[in-house]
């Protein structure tokens, strides 16, 4: 698919004046490396609502320009996580998804836009891609690159925390901040999956092992843990830690195997284990070699731990459900 049309939008968060430079740059390379002549620029980059400091324009506003930016734009990159993008679900109705669906715009966003990426995904399927537009070293950018021209592209994991799988493990990646996630789910009538098909990957960030027991309740009360092919788990650390340092993933994992060890009893018994890996390089605060993941793409886990990424752009087959 060529990318004709892209630009950056601010569904949630606004950035600060400083980011000019980083958004002026990442603009740039991805207008050469795509041969695009021109990048829309969202009016609400760096604004903030009057009412609502931490968002950048009113709900309505924020709606206006994703609509026009879904039938005008072929990639879509939000600039900040923060908060926000969920309330732009309830303004997005039939004719916009009709509209995603026919015209199979790429998204491309972090964090808070986890929502609006599972949701297009889950509405339209039309796959998207998890990563912080603004944090694109150069290798970062030649595999967001990658997937955006539907390459391959490559990383490794870090360790098993479950058996490794008897052979290649494959599956369409879901997930991404995993607070944003469980609330993508926690609706009167949760968006429904078939998991037996998914990879979660999850990541996190000032969360503290309360919180991580009520998002991995909220996950067991959705049946993701019955059914997910397999789990992958970033960078997850609790509130006021530096988002990097060693120790602080390593509690966060422990707590997740610990809390996750019926679980895994109980699949291994049913003969349909459940692996969970490891990968140091995926969430906040990761400064290089941060993982793009293609959420409603393809991804392939080896023993050896080696992961493989695809977008996979073609239209789902008709009856093909998620």
């Amino acid at each position: 698919m060529a990318y004709e049309k892209i630009g950056f939008i601010a569904p949630s968060t606004c950035l600060s004046v400083k980011e000019r430079p980083v958004l002026n740059r990442t603009a740039n390379r991805l207008r050469k490396a795509l041969g695009v002549r021109d990048v829309y620029l969202s009016p609400h980059l760096y604004s903030s609502d009057a009412e609502i400091g931490h968002v950048t324009a009113p709900v309505d506003d924020r709606a206006a320009v994703f609509k026009e930016a879904i039938r005008e734009l072929d990639l879509i990159i939000s600039v900040a996580g923060g908060t926000g993008a969920e309330d732009l679900v309830r303004k997005i109705d039939a004719k916009d998804l009709r509209v995603i669906r026919a015209r199979r715009p790429l998204f491309v966003g972090f964090s808070d836009f986890t929502f609006l990426l599972n949701e297009i995904y889950h509405a339209c399927r039309v796959p998207a891609i998890y990563f912080p537009s603004l944090k694109v070293g150069k290798g970062d950018f030649r595999n967001l690159l990658g997937l955006i021209n539907g390459d391959e592209i490559h990383y490794k994991g870090s360790a098993w925390l479950t058996p490794p799988p008897a052979r290649k493990l494959s599956g369409i990646p879901i997930g991404g901040n995993l607070s944003t996630f469980v609330n993508f789910l926690n609706r009167g009538r949760p968006p429904k999956f078939s998991w037996k098909r998914h990879i979660l990957f999850f990541e996190d960030i000032q969360v503290d092992v309360e919180d991580l027991h009520r998002l991995l309740a909220a996950l067991r009360r959705h049946n993701v843990f019955a059914g997910i092919k397999g789990i992958v788990i970033g960078s997850v650390t609790p509130p006021g830690k530096d988002p990097t340092p060693r120790k602080a993933r390593r509690e966060a994992v422990g707590f997740i195997r610990s809390y996750l060890a019926d679980v895994i009893r109980d699949r291994r018994r049913q003969g349909a284990p459940l692996p969970i890996l490891t990968v140091s390089n995926f969430g906040h605060g990761i400064r290089r070699n941060l993982m793009a993941v293609p959420i409603g793409g393809r991804v392939t886990i080896s023993r050896s731990k080696n992961i493989t990424f695809r977008l996979n752009r073609h239209p789902a087959r008709n009856g093909q459900t998620a």
